[in-house]
């Protein structure tokens, strides 16, 4: 028994190692395939008038505003978010760390404002920021001292998810903060730059959404009730409703002085008609689903998706590569979760407490197509252009951006784990719910036979149409 148990075990390994080998091969050479030759050149296509806006500043960033960034970086990504995993562990010394993380981020503002230039976005969010911390250090010192003793607990939750907001409004400082310094999202490019940036924002949350889950609940995620792929249906359904009305103006075609429908027009109409579609199906097919039920029409959006950014033709050869980045990225993401949803259906993974190997590959790469998407916007793609970087190089950046962020939400969570130890399912295993049916039938089958002697023993019949 023991080597059968040993040579399923290996077999199992195998086959995850083939998967895996198979899907790092598929990446590897698409990523080849994005490099191109060196003759199309990145300035393939005549360069826009606004092209030479978009470089590198001339000026230096100044002492103030490097200590800004110092500051703020130790107090929102380290300080703050380690005082967050604190209390959600319930840690007694959490008042005091989010508390000094409270005076280095404001002494960081104050170096901000000391260095000028508040007059834009990023400086405006400044002090949303601001204002969020002094709420939150505020309730932190009323819950210390106890002056907020009979509705401390129903304002306990509303404080943690002030707390988990902060991580997302941190990651929206630093976008901004880049896009001021690059001079980004600006010449009448606004509308598409936010378009790039918040469908690309929402790949990559959702891809540290699912790291968690798993980290959480296991590999088969049953505490959430409900398979992920209901809530990514969900997602593509509203995103591709707006897409296909207001994107590019359904009844109308957009920048054509003619108005006849561009190729870009009635591409991104029916990549949002393929999401609302797909997505209903999706929704109705994982609405009443349990965890285990996985559906693949969400991982088939992503493909065709994909399969569509990687044969779209752009003006300029740079931005063509760019968008072929996102599009093998979403293939990519597609084909490993079809893996995914294949093990864990199929019956192979035993372990349910443990996350698989490959559904790491599906947090990376959805990781990846968000941060693609991001950036390959107009304005990112001419400052690439002047700043002589090719798209191997942006790729390995941007690849190298996804690590950091799944890095860092690994170590907060191995942090969480430390502190309030491993968390306890509260969801029976399959082998004991197997094991409970099969003891449950026999139990059911033994009172039958009971019932069915006792009734032979006193003359009665179980037949209920016996007379």
């Amino acid at each position: 028994m023991t080597q059968k148990l040993y040579t399923s075990q290996r077999s199992n390994n195998a086959m995850s190692s083939i998967l895996l080998n198979g899907l790092a091969f598929a990446a590897m050479a698409t990523a080849v395939s994005a490099h191109g030759d060196e003759e199309m050149g990145a300035t393939a296509g005549a360069l826009p008038d606004d092209a030479p806006f978009y470089k590198w500043p001339e000026e230096s960033m100044g002492w103030a505003l490097k200590v800004h960034l110092a500051l703020c970086l130790v107090a929102y990504v380290l300080v703050l978010p380690t005082a967050l995993v604190m209390d959600l562990a319930n840690n007694k010394f959490h008042p005091l760390v989010q508390i000094g993380g409270a005076l280095v981020a404001f002494l960081g503002m104050v170096f901000g404002w000391v260095h000028g230039h508040l007059h834009n976005a990023y400086a405006r969010f400044g002090w949303f920021m601001l204002c969020l911390l002094v709420v939150q250090t505020a309730a932190n010192i009323c819950f210390t001292l106890g002056i907020l003793r009979k509705t401390s607990q129903r304002l306990r939750i509303p404080y943690r998810v002030l707390g988990c907001l902060q991580l997302f409004f941190t990651y929206m400082a630093m976008v901004l903060g880049v896009i001021r310094y690059l001079n980004l999202c600006s010449q009448g490019h606004l509308g598409q730059c936010i378009s790039h940036f918040a469908r690309g924002t929402a790949l990559i949350y959702g891809g540290v959404m699912l790291l968690v889950a798993m980290r959480l609940f296991g590999a088969t995620m049953l505490e959430v009730g409900r398979p992920p792929e209901l809530f990514f249906s969900i997602i593509m359904m509203v995103v591709g409703l707006i897409g296909t009305f207001t994107e590019h103006n359904f009844f109308q075609s957009s920048g054509n002085p003619e108005g006849m429908w561009s190729h870009k027009d009635l591409q991104h109409t029916f990549i949002g008609i393929s999401w609302f579609a797909g997505g209903t199906l999706g929704v109705f097919m994982s609405w009443r689903a349990s965890p285990r039920d996985r559906t693949p029409i969400p991982s088939l959006i992503f493909i065709a998706t994909g399969i569509s950014m990687i044969i779209h033709q752009q003006d300029l050869a740079m931005s063509s590569h760019a968008h072929f980045l996102f599009g093998a990225s979403l293939v990519t993401l597609g084909l490993s979760t079809i893996c995914e949803i294949t093990m864990l259906g199929s019956g192979i993974v035993k372990d349910r407490d443990q996350p698989l190997g490959i559904q790491y590959l599906s947090v990376f790469f959805m990781c990846a197509s968000g941060m693609a998407l991001m950036g390959a916007n107009r304005d990112m793609v001419l400052f690439l252009i002047n700043s002589n970087i090719d798209v191997s190089t942006y790729g390995l950046l941007l690849m190298s951006f996804c690590f950091v962020i799944l890095f860092y939400f690994y170590v907060l969570l191995d942090v969480y784990f430390a502190m309030a130890g491993p968390r306890e399912p509260k969801y029976v295993s399959l082998e004991e719910a197997l094991g409970q049916d099969s003891q449950r039938t026999s139990t059911s089958s033994q009172t039958s036979t009971l019932n069915h002697e006792d009734g032979n023993k006193y003359g009665l019949s179980s037949d209920p149409l016996a007379v």
